[in-house]
């Protein structure tokens, strides 16, 4: 489907703010999406988007779109790419989308109708800005839901005429609710027989008023017959004054104030409505709109809000005409202000285009730019477009046609015109200059081409001539310019296509010659002052019996027929190509790791005669070592690796975690398999560390998702004998890390090794080196000893080394778990600068308080000892003070 962007101008840009989410409105795509036009259409959209954002009718709009573009944008490329799948996703997500927001859209109108079925023009436009919904879309809804868009009725705010102002009193006398009930009823009390309509229905007349005064004449005198009386009277006093309609205001004002009374108080419009029919007596329809009324009565006057959105959308045209339809003694001060404003507005941006439009042949930039500022003032002056369409663009100065390598390359001059975002048009016409824009061939303008194109379909060796005019984008239907015209040229292209294959001693060329060519000429330069002819067909030459390892150069050129039948040749183009000898199969490969680079190989090799290249199978290639084949065939059996030369050899980096790599020779279009070898990446370990633990090392690690299926530890402690451990995924995760047993304060070397196992065997991986240095532990004991009224308790600190201690603390503390600081009990002794070694222990004694310790601990204060030193607690059942016998009797031994 064509791009139409008239239809796109008005069903999108002229629809303004909001814009419809759908994809489909957004870029007009066609029902049946394909790739191609889904790509078509997007480019089409977005240029018409480029040529009509100077107009500052539309400019809000297209920001809004091109801002959106920005997060559709990958959709189309994909598209681009012939993946149509997410613009399907996103057109269903949207539409799952659209759905839920008609769903808020309905349920926001539905709670703005309040259950009368009317809502207000402002309501409408309000309910559209919040939701994203333009007026068609809130009127579909509106219609979904039975609610109309009316304006509220004015009601009488006061009495309608000074002569009923005392009946009110007179009606609860009669126990009557409104004028109504007394022209109906028979006697007091009395109510309507038939559903009173006061909007809808014929208006009290005279002889509904002289009836009514008849039967109430009939009352005995009383104070009922007095004030049916007075009724009567006012309201002949009304029908006298005002007519008809001076008695249905009085009837409207009457039913009104008790729906204000019970609004004040804050009733709903259910309510109300249900009053209006059950107590009021007024007919459903006319109840509606009375409670209609009366609810937004509150609100701001609707004439000066109406003003005020459109002079704020700048639609002042549309203001004068709603201005026009109201006397100016029925506006409201506010809106009198604003209709002063909207007319001299108006009057300006007038003033405006009458000067455009005198100025529109000598000067038409001038009157375009004239034209902007009457639009940035009034946005729906209708004049406007009218003196656009006829404004006149200057032509380009100069246009010249030179042949390319990919057809025919115009360019021409920028226009000297402007405004409106100046549009080239390009026509070619074979045999004579065109004489419009509309004579010869059109030929489409690169968007971003600037003031250049290339004819990639000119007529081959005939004499062509390319025009160039102008037009403004911004006005698509504004006159075009003078036509300017270039040539003739004649187009002959260059042979295309072009293959050179290069063998042992022969050198073999292919291409596509233009059917509109006579023949082809080939001549061989190899050096300076060689010139050798070389037998061409019109498809290509085989040149035999050539040196290998010599570069040898092709002038090709194209032979054409002049029309005096005289031959002409093209410039040539040139085509180079080296015969190689055959290649030789690398027979000594060895693949390594890289000891820096744990996921680097290199594999080292003898060069051979050729370039070698390396690919990776997943198993065994279907070619012994010196099978002679073509390049593709390797490329389809196998993946070729990046590979990056060293001294010996090739560095790559496998691309699974097994593979079988090939070394293969390429000379030319000929290729030999030679060796290959397995290559295993085993995954590395990640975040490993070491701890120690009470005779123990623990080393945590995280576990490669992929591999591998167990981890090899080898350490060697102080008395320099390696150890050995392997450790699975299972018994990693059931031992909460890998524990290795190791003297208590001894310096550890630990090597991390993961290992896998590919096609039954083991492979292991780069290893990781952790070291724990040594240190000195202090140990202590508590001795504890009870005495009838006194206990005490002894800590020894001893250590295997000499060291020193700046303090040490005995804690007692109570609770249900030890203390982890100092500060979490009360001190019970301490020592100072405490010097230990080998025989040279150190001992604290404390009495234990009256009451009730838990828990004794010791700890090493002021500076730190440093990491080669660290205080060693004795199990926990030692440090717990219990009263059970068994736990003394272990105290006292």
């Amino acid at each position: 489907m064509a791009f139409d962007e008239t239809s796109y101008r008005r069903d999108v840009l002229d629809a303004g703010l909001p814009v419809q989410e759908d994809l489909r409105h957004r870029y007009q795509l066609p029902k049946d999406l394909t790739a191609p036009a889904v790509v078509e259409t997007v480019q089409e959209v977005r240029a018409c988007w480029r040529r009509q954002r100077t107009r500052l009718t539309y400019r809000a709009v297209i920001e809004e779109l091109e801002a959106a573009h920005l997060v559709h944008q990958a959709l189309f490329e994909a598209a681009q790419g012939g993946d149509l799948a997410p613009l399907h996703a996103a057109l269903a997500e949207q539409g799952v989308r659209a759905a839920a927001a008609k769903g808020q859209l309905i349920s926001t109108l539905t709670e703005a109708a309040e259950g009368l079925g009317l809502i207000t023009d402002e309501t409408r436009r309000q309910a559209g800005a919040v939701h994203g919904a333009n007026a068609p879309r809130v009127d579909a809804a509106l219609a979904t839901l039975s609610v109309v868009v009316a304006a509220p009725d004015s009601l009488p705010r006061d009495l309608p005429h000074p002569a009923y102002t005392r009946c009110a009193r007179h009606l609860a006398v009669l126990r009557l609710r409104h004028l109504a009930d007394f022209l109906s009823a028979k006697g007091p009390g009395g109510r309507l027989t038939e559903p009173l309509r006061p909007f809808t229905g014929p208006g009290p007349g005279e002889g509904e008023l002289e009836a009514a005064a008849l039967r109430w004449g009939r009352l005995p005198h009383s104070a009922a017959h007095t004030a049916a009386q007075a009724v009567a009277a006012a309201a002949r006093k009304v029908l006298a004054d005002a007519g008809p309609e001076g008695l249905r205001a009085v009837l409207l004002h009457e039913l009104a104030e008790p729906l204000r009374a019970r609004r004040a108080a804050r009733a709903g419009a259910r309510s109300l409505l249900a009053y209006a029919t059950d107590e009021l007596s007024v007919a459903p329809p006319d109840a509606r709109r009375l409670v209609f009324a009366v609810l937004h009565e509150q609100a701001a006057d609707p004439v000066t809000t109406r003003l005020r959105s459109l002079v704020a959308d700048g639609l002042l045209s549309e203001a004068a005409a709603v201005l026009d339809r109201l006397p100016p003694e029925a506006l409201p001060q506010a809106a009198a202000a604003l209709a002063t404003q909207v007319r001299d507005t108006l009057a300006e941006a007038w003033q405006l285009s009458t000067h455009a439009s005198i100025r529109s042949v000598d000067a038409p930039d001038l009157a375009w730019t004239l034209l902007d500022q009457a639009e940035a003032l009034v946005r729906d002056l209708h004049r406007i477009d009218e003196v656009r369409r006829s404004l006149t663009v200057r032509p380009v100065p100069r246009v010249t046609a030179t042949a390319d390598p990919e057809g025919v390359l115009v360019a021409w001059e920028p226009t000297p015109s402007t405004a409106g975002q100046p549009q080239y048009v390009v026509v070619r016409k074979v045999g004579g200059a065109p004489r419009s824009a509309r004579d010869g061939v059109a030929l489409a303008v690169p968007a971003e081409g600037g003031c250049r194109l290339v004819d990639t379909d000119a007529p081959v060796n005939a004499p062509v001539h390319y025009g160039v005019a102008v037009r403004r984008a911004a006005e698509t239907d504004g006159p075009l310019s003078d036509l300017a015209v270039c040539g003739p040229l004649r187009y002959r292209p260059e042979v295309r296509a072009a293959v050179v294959e290069a063998e042992d001693g022969v050198v073999t060329a292919r291409w596509l010659l233009p059917a509109e060519a006579r023949s082809v000429r080939v001549v061989e330069r190899s050096g300076p002052g060689r010139n050798r002819t070389v037998a061409a067909q019109r498809g290509g030459f085989t040149d035999r019996e050539l040196p290998n390892g010599v570069a040898h150069r092709y002038l090709v050129q194209v032979l054409y027929l002049e029309d005096d039948g005289t031959v002409s040749a093209s410039e040539g183009s040139w085509l180079t190509a080296t015969p190689l000898g055959p290649p030789e199969p690398v027979t000594d490969l060895a693949i390594i790791a890289v000891p820096e680079e744990r996921s680097l190989f290199e594999a080292r090799f003898e060069p051979p005669q050729g370039e070698v290249r390396l690919y990776a199978f997943d198993g065994p290639p279907p070619w012994p070592v010196g099978q002679r084949l073509r390049p593709p065939e390797l490329d389809v059996q196998g993946v070729r690796l990046r590979a990056r030369p060293f001294s010996g050899g090739l560095r790559f980096r496998p691309p699974h975690h097994s593979s079988v790599v090939l070394a293969a020779t390429v000379a030319g279009d000929r290729a030999v398999a030679g060796a290959r070898e397995l290559v295993v990446a085993v995954p590395e370990l990640s975040e490993v560390t070491a701890a120690r633990g009470p005779g123990e090392a623990v080393v945590h690690f995280g576990w490669p998702p992929d591999g591998p299926t167990e981890v090899e530890f080898t350490w060697t402690a102080a008395d320099g004998a390696p150890r050995r451990h392997v450790v699975t995924r299972l018994g990693y995760l059931h031992m909460g890390g890998a524990r290795l047993p190791v003297p208590d304060g001894a310096a550890v070397e630990i090597e991390v090794r993961p290992v896998g196992r590919v096609r039954g065997l083991r492979a292991v991986g780069a290893p990781l080196r952790l070291d724990l240095p040594a240190r000195i532990e202090i140990g202590y004991t508590l001795a504890l000893r009870r005495l009838p009224g006194r206990s005490s308790v002894r800590a020894v600190f001893t250590s295997t080394a000499p060291v020193r201690v700046p303090g040490l603390l005995l804690v007692g503390s109570q609770g249900p778990s030890w203390p982890l600081a100092a500060g979490d009990g009360e001190t019970l002794a301490e020592l100072g600068a405490v010097e230990l070694g080998p025989g040279t222990p150190a001992v604290l004694t404390a009495r234990l308080p009256r009451g009730h310790t838990s828990w004794l601990r010791c700890f090493a204060v002021g500076e730190e000892p440093g990491e080669e030193a660290v205080l060693v607690d004795p199990p926990t059942s030692r440090l717990r003070i219990a009263a059970g016998r068994a736990e003394r009797n272990r105290w006292r031994s």
